[in-house]
């Protein structure tokens, strides 16, 4: 019995995006999160309101006239959200599609699935982009809503395989740049299997008007970004611990 193709619920899709993976790359940006995280820039991913339908042969289509421009300098697909683990059947169908079109795939994840869908997604999986919000439990938890352990379980899988994770950072002044925040997080990266890279980037409210017209209160509304001495410290905590830092 022939299984049916999977039927993804995709909020956008950015044609040449050159944020979230190597080379230029095709981003979908799936519907549905089961984190609420406090600076999230895009709310509006959190359901599937306002989401639109979309079949693997539909996604092909999307891709076949960006391939010439694609595949220059290792560029791809990169799928994010929202949370596309919630939709693992379709993410997994669409970097298969994406491997046959010779296109490379990134998955930009906060972590929290369960290791057994995680196994599958990763087999097709190039490159990992693991948001790690917080490495304190009781940061993670108010930021997010959900708990820290599952992320963590999952960046040790991730990194099992050569050069696919790098490791996100949100740079949140006074919230997850502490001591003990950055120590926990060089701790855990030089722990994993192949140590990843760190991208930190610096927190911004350009996001705080989708909160406005979703109804929703912004906590961080009098939260500034980074200054160039508190990133500079935060970047130099890292490499002193002995990461590779980029700056997203």
């Amino acid at each position: 019995m022939m299984t049916k193709s999977p039927i993804g619920r995709v909020h956008s899709v950015e044609t040449l995006g050159t944020q979230d993976g190597p080379g230029l790359r095709c981003v979908f940006f799936l519907a549905g999160c089961n984190f609420r995280c406090t600076f999230c820039q895009n709310p509006d991913t959190w359901t599937a309101t306002g989401s639109r339908r979309m079949s693997i042969k539909e996604a092909h289509q999307r891709l076949e006239p960006l391939l010439p421009y694609l595949r220059q300098r290792g560029g791809g697909i990169t799928v994010s959200g929202g949370e596309p683990t919630l939709q693992a059947r379709f993410v997994l169908a669409l970097f298969q599609c994406a491997h046959r079109l010779k296109l490379n795939t990134a998955l930009d994840t906060n972590g929290s699935c369960s290791l057994a869908r995680a196994q599958r997604l990763l087999a097709e999986t190039d490159i990992v982009l693991l948001d790690v919000k917080s490495s304190v439990e009781e940061t993670h938890l108010l930021l997010t809503g959900q708990p820290l352990p599952p992320v963590l379980a999952f960046g040790r899988l991730a990194a099992q395989a050569p050069g696919r994770l790098v490791i996100r950072r949100v740079l949140l002044p006074g919230v997850n740049d502490s001591k003990k925040e950055l120590e926990n997080l060089s701790a855990y990266a030089l722990s994993l299997a192949e140590v990843p890279p760190v991208e930190l980037i610096p927190y911004h409210r350009l996001g705080m008007h989708k909160w406005k017209e979703l109804g929703l209160r912004y906590s961080l509304a009098a939260l500034k970004p980074p200054t160039p001495a508190q990133w500079k410290k935060a970047v130099n905590f890292l490499v002193q611990k002995g990461l590779k830092v980029i700056k997203g």
